[in-house]
């Protein structure tokens, strides 16, 4: 359209002013939008390429009005091809986007069938796993002579110690594990009766040992459950890490047990109190505790002899010891002192040359994943 300065020259009959208008109609043509337009929209950008052409010739005949007449909708149709142009990469980007929409959607709900199916089956093989371990517990124990009985109360002592230390790990892992409670329930009802004396099996009862053993094999299922279902399972062979971590430092035997990565010390203690050796160790594991923060700690002192009842010395030294790996480093939060007694001894007790070596202190990296 004629501008209203262009339009009241032609009326006085005044020559226009020099145009700068091809030269604007240039500039378009040559940006990357024009050369976009040419590409998606090759009409829109040939009428505008006509509208040049015009342009130029009137400008060479002396027809300014008429060349920035067309100059003007030379600019005009290489801005409605860029136009066209962006519309276009905007509808395909935006289809690229739907499609990526679907198939991220698609897969999702295939992951998320595949993850029930494997729920299903992993609920199938639990229940495959219940009926084969039951098929595979021993008969339930009978009579026996007396020295068989103090045998059994002597395992017994230990299934239910080792039951403890399972249940008490599974608290360090999420301490309202579902099915924590049961458990512990039911190891509380046993162990007053193992302080004392075992009994033998009556009709319709099992002997006391049987009952200590399906108490270890319930903690160690709700450790086991707790495990599997912590959300942290991808990070699953941390154990094998740190006890590779641990064996490359040199000092260490770890091991690993139900609980996670073990390792032992012995002569940790003068009395209540930990060597000078011991401490400093002990702030070494505060330091790996610190830097390892999805590991809990638990700390278990040994026996070598039964305490005397009433007697806190073993309370005493698992609270050195916790004390002294806070010091290193270790969340104390995280760090949980047990008193086992000698009810879970390495070496035969009735050894004079030997059973000093049950006594010993127990560091346990709980691991939250297998």
């Amino acid at each position: 359209m004629f501008s209203v300065a262009l339009l009241a020259l032609v009326a006085c009959g005044a020559a226009p002013l020099p145009l700068a208008a091809l030269d604007d109609v240039e500039r378009v043509r040559s940006s990357a939008g024009a050369r976009e337009g040419a590409q998606v929209a090759p009409e829109t950008f040939a009428r505008a390429e006509q509208e040049r052409d015009w342009a130029r010739r009137s400008h060479a005949a002396g027809d300014e009005v008429g060349a920035t007449l067309h100059a003007e909708r030379a600019v005009a149709a290489y801005g409605h091809a860029l136009a066209v142009a962006r519309y276009a990469r905007a509808g395909t980007e935006l289809a690229d986007a739907q499609k990526s929409l679907a198939d991220a959607t698609a897969q999702s709900e295939s992951l998320d069938a595949s993850r029930a199916k494997l729920d299903q089956e992993a609920t199938e093989l639990e229940r495959r796993l219940q009926v084969e371990r039951e098929r595979l517990l021993p008969a339930p124990s009978g009579s026996a002579s007396t020295e068989r009985e103090a045998a059994r109360l002597v395992s017994a002592r230990a299934l239910a110690a080792e039951a403890r230390l399972l249940c008490d790990a599974t608290s360090l892992v999420a301490g309202d594990a579902p099915g924590l409670a049961d458990a512990r329930k039911a190891l509380g009802t046993l162990e007053p009766e193992l302080a004392t004396t075992g009994r033998a099996p009556k009709p319709g009862r099992s002997a006391i040992v049987d009952d200590a053993g399906r108490a270890r094999s319930g903690c160690l299922e709700v450790l086991t459950r707790t495990r599997r279902a912590n959300p942290a399972r991808a990070g699953e062979g941390r154990s094998d890490a740190l006890l590779a971590e641990l064996s490359a430092s040199g000092g260490w035997d770890p091991a690993r047990d139900e609980r996670g990565v073990v390792l032992r010390m012995f002569g940790a203690y003068r009395g209540v109190l930990l060597t000078d050796e011991a401490q400093r160790r002990l702030q070494e594991l505060g330091r790996v505790a610190s830097a390892h923060p999805d590991f809990a700690v638990q700390v278990v002192v040994h026996d070598a002899a039964a305490p005397p009842p009433g007697d806190d010395g073993d309370a005493r030294r698992a609270d050195a010891a916790t004390r002294a790996l806070v010091a290193g480093g270790a969340t104390a939060a995280r760090v949980q002192g047990e008193a086992a007694g000698a009810r879970l001894p390495i070496v035969d007790p009735n050894d004079p040359a030997l059973r000093a070596r049950n006594e010993r202190l127990e560091i346990v990296f709980v691991a939250s994943v297998r």
